[in-house]
């Protein structure tokens, strides 16, 4: 699923003359290529929908404390990074 906003054709542009020669740049052991995300855990449930016949109360730690995580994926050795 592509983003609202997203322009199809500058996405395929950037693959073509940006990513593709990086990663096979990458291949040849020329340069080191990282795909990085992070997450946020929060330590507290958390209740999108929840359907029940009767009213259900679940106990949770008070605060909002967060557990974050950031994570590094080589493109090439699919190697996993991460620092918390």
């Amino acid at each position: 699923m592509i983003p609202a906003k997203a322009d199809p054709d500058k996405q395929a542009e950037y693959l073509e003359q940006t990513l593709e020669p990086r990663l096979n740049e990458a291949r040849a052991r020329q340069r080191a290529v990282f795909f990085v995300d992070a997450a946020h855990f929060v330590l507290a449930p958390f209740l999108g929908f929840l359907w029940s016949a009767v009213r259900l109360f679940i106990r949770a730690p008070a605060g909002r404390q967060r557990f974050n995580v950031l994570g590094a994926l080589n493109a090439i050795t699919h190697e996993l990074h991460c620092c918390y």
